[in-house]
């Protein structure tokens, strides 16, 4: 309903306009931040420049030039858009009366409503239907937010098809209720979250109850998530950390976010750290009951047991895990070695799934940093793998720093990044190589 919130936008705008009777006045206050990229990248394949401007706002501030009137307040913050054009991103604007937010973007209210993809921190996949939105705060009633989401698309819904919610403070706990149209159905699905902490003395957990009506394909269903869990240290280095979910139906919600799931179950994490210098012993099992099912299920994971031996400049770190104690799985080990001082510092470390076979491990790595100079760093990665082809990569990396703002890289290896994580783990066939000249500064 792009069309309604553009209109209702603009008539709040023109109702601040009047009840302000004054006109608007563009200051001469601008204020610019931002970063200035260039690069100059030479390969096997060829070379390659590029230059940028990124992160640049301008907060340009415009409004009545006197607040005896009703002082309404317009705040537009730019960002750049293809490195010349100013594009809008947000209004703010107020009155005695109301106050708003205006973006053209989603804005994050509940992860039952809003769905946020907490792996890669970014919007989930299903809030793409959803762009421009709207705040309303009134004066009158304090902590009262109203949500207005709009949709990219109505598809099939004859009427309505964004998203509302509001969003109310009582008494410690935080109300979030409100209605959507999926805009393939008729159907407007509706729930309510409500969130806060409850105090037992020693023990103060926070609570979740969620209940909704949402369409289940051959008809509407109920949705519901109760969340209990809190943490409290009876005794110095022992932590408490019991968890009682009851969930059904949560996947049927459109736009959750993906911490949001089914679940029948009560566990308790148990976790316990002593530090013997220069020793820390921490050991983390979570027993868990599931009742999901009709035949409840018990399992013992062992999170963690870990000793970290710190002997500066040298750290020595082992751990192993497993996934349930009650039956027959495999130890997993991890292993790492690391010496750091203000001139060197290199690391090795190696995991196995099954402690029992050493001769089996999921790799090995290492990486060594000298800072020869001030200005002059040199790296090196080398990574192990058991495979039949490409089990081993290396690296050596070297940059240095012309002028506080001006770098000079070289790279040479079979060892890239993961272009997830950053890390030196993807193992190449045939050696690459590049030099890259950065200038990089701030204002």
């Amino acid at each position: 309903m792009k069309k309604l919130l553009t209109v209702l936008v603009a008539l709040l705008v023109v109702v601040s306009m009047f009840a302000a009777e004054k006109p608007f006045t563009l200051g001469p206050n601008v204020t610019y931040t931002g970063t200035v990229n260039f690069s100059l990248v030479v390969t096997k394949d060829g070379v390659d420049i590029d230059g940028s401007l990124t992160n640049v706002k301008a907060s340009l501030a415009f409004g009545p030039t006197s607040d005896t009137q009703a002082g309404a307040t317009f705040s537009i913050t730019y960002v750049p858009f293809g490195g010349v054009n100013l594009t809008l991103k947000s209004i703010t604007f107020s009155t005695p009366y109301f106050g708003a937010f205006y973006s053209t973007d989603k804005q994050f209210v509940s992860d039952y409503f809003t769905g946020m993809d907490y792996a890669n921190n970014k919007w989930a996949a299903s809030m793409t239907d959803f762009q421009d939105s709207l705040k309303f705060t009134l004066p009158a009633v304090p902590g009262l937010e109203v949500y207005y989401l709009d949709k990219t698309s109505e598809g099939n819904a004859t009427w309505f098809s964004d998203m509302v919610l509001v969003k109310y403070p009582v008494a410690g706990f935080t109300i979030v209720g409100g209605t959507y149209n999926t805009g393939n159905t008729t159907t407007h699905e509706f729930g309510a979250e409500v969130k806060g902490a409850l105090d037992f003395g020693i023990f103060k957990p926070n609570l979740t109850v969620f209940g909704g009506m949402v369409d289940g394909g051959t008809g509407m269903v109920t949705a519901y998530d109760v969340i209990l869990s809190g943490s409290l240290s009876p005794v110095t280095g022992l932590t408490l950390a019991p968890t009682f979910k009851f969930a059904e139906n949560l996947d049927k919600l459109d736009y959750k976010s993906t911490n949001i799931a089914n679940g029948k179950y009560i566990s308790l994490g148990v976790t316990y750290t002593t530090t013997f210098a220069p020793v820390t012993l921490t050991a983390k099992v979570t027993p868990k009951v599931d009742f999901a099912s009709a035949t409840p299920t018990t399992t013992l994971p062992l999170n963690e047991l870990s000793a970290n031996i710190a002997l500066s400049p040298v750290t020595f770190y082992v751990k192993t895990t497993n996934t349930n104690l009650l039956t027959n799985n495999p130890f997993t080990l991890y292993a790492k070695a690391s010496y750091a001082d203000a001139m060197l510092s290199a690391a090795v470390d190696a995991s196995w799934a099954d402690m029992t076979q050493l001769a089996t491990y999921t790799y090995i790595h290492g990486a060594v940093t000298i800072k020869a100079t001030p200005e002059l760093t040199l790296c090196s990665d080398v990574h192990k793998i058991i495979a039949s082809t490409n089990d081993f990569g290396y690296n050596v990396r070297a940059e240095y720093a012309i002028t506080p703002n001006v770098k000079l890289t070289g790279f040479y290896g079979t060892l890239t990044t993961d272009p997830d994580t950053g890390a030196y783990k993807v193992i190449n066939e045939d050696p690459t190589w590049s030099v890259k000249l950065t200038y990089t500064a701030s204002f």
